[in-house]
């Protein structure tokens, strides 16, 4: 009997052995791995942003910039890694597979296989063509692998974040993509979205409702003869937190220049909203009215997303939305050049 049950044992040890390996190898081959080491990050924080299966949001917590980041996709998942504000990597997860981003914030690289391996193929490309050429090489990729999901990056990044997205083209794009990447949640809702953002919104702004951090209400006389940029953002929201920080340096490059930042917050809470807008200067102009989602400026210009802006020249007309840094800082130069340009025409002339 003793030998029996010695035998019974080791077999039902061995049976729970092999049960355990499967269950582990069962694990392991649905795992996705990212793993990542970036210099140059501004915080240990990484935002990720999901955009297929479904919209939602993590984070991820580096030390040193070196991370690892584990999940288990059902099917093939599409996020981007947001750092440093505005910088993004996209990152194409399939189950039993691995992803390296390596390298500095300014020059990261992809290693992994199928859609990882195109989009930093991709990436590097688009660092070595010449300004003017980028969008025809965008045009040319998005069409020749409408297959692919990087197509969600390219169009996002190069048409949907363009300060003035042509709709037209964007939609013959989506058109020509395969179902696979017209089905994705992304794509499904973005033409109706921007067609819809497109006819709601008004073309100029004549009304900023809200009391600076003194109690004062806001006026328009005060920043005659000047370019504006109204910042929706929120002490709640942490990447508007970011894109207000990002700001610093476009006050720096402009400091001299016609140029105003007015923020409005959608705070409720009057404490949270000056224990995090403390960057009031004569530059750059804190504003809130304590009603969130109800503002007259983002109901009129039916914003529904944080971070946003809007760029208005001295006419209050808005001439460019949700444009930041190096783009924001040359387009106010290149209407201040303009303008000295045009007036000095004016004096020409004038002197005849």
């Amino acid at each position: 009997f003793s030998a029996k049950f010695a035998t019974m044992r080791k077999t039902i040890y061995l049976l729970l052995s092999f049960l355990c390996l499967m269950t582990s190898c069962s694990k392991e081959n649905n795992e996705f791995i990212l793993k990542g080491e970036i210099s140059g990050l501004t915080s240990d924080t990484l935002l990720v942003y999901y955009q297929v299966p479904e919209f939602k949001l993590d984070t991820i917590f580096t030390k040193k910039g070196i991370f690892e980041y584990v999940i288990n996709p059902d099917t093939t998942t599409v996020f981007s890694l947001i750092f440093n504000a505005e910088e993004e990597v996209p990152i194409f997860a399939e189950k039993g597979q691995s992803v390296q981003v390596k390298g500095s914030t300014s020059n990261l690289e992809i290693q992994g296989k199928g859609d990882n391996q195109l989009m930093n193929d991709i990436l590097s490309l688009l660092k070595k063509t010449p300004e003017q050429k980028v969008k025809h090489v965008v045009d040319s990729l998005i069409q020749t692998n409408n297959y692919s999901f990087t197509n969600l990056y390219l169009i996002d990044k190069y048409y949907v974040k363009d300060s003035q997205p042509n709709y037209k083209d964007l939609e013959k794009l989506i058109d020509a993509q395969s179902g696979l990447i017209k089905d994705t949640p992304f794509l499904m809702t973005l033409l109706p979205k921007i067609e819809k953002l497109n006819s709601n919104r008004t073309q100029s702004v004549h009304t900023l409702n809200g009391k600076d951090r003194k109690g004062e209400n806001f006026k328009w006389g005060n920043i005659r003869d000047r370019y504006v940029l109204i910042d929706f953002w929120a002490s709640w929201h942490p990447q508007s937190m970011a894109a207000q920080d990002s700001l610093q340096s476009v006050i720096k490059a402009l400091k001299k220049e016609k140029f105003l930042i007015c923020s409005v917050s959608l705070d409720l809470d009057k404490e949270a909203w000056l224990k995090a807008s403390d960057r009031d200067t004569t530059q750059w102009k804190q504003i809130c009215d304590f009603r969130g989602w109800n503002n007259t400026i983002i109901k009129g210009q039916d914003i529904h997303e944080l971070p946003s802006n809007i760029l208005l020249d001295k006419n209050k007309r808005i001439i460019a939305r949700d444009i930041r840094g190096k783009e924001l800082i040359d387009k106010v130069k290149e209407l201040i050049q303009k303008d000295k340009e045009r007036e000095l025409e004016r004096k020409r002339k004038k002197n005849k």
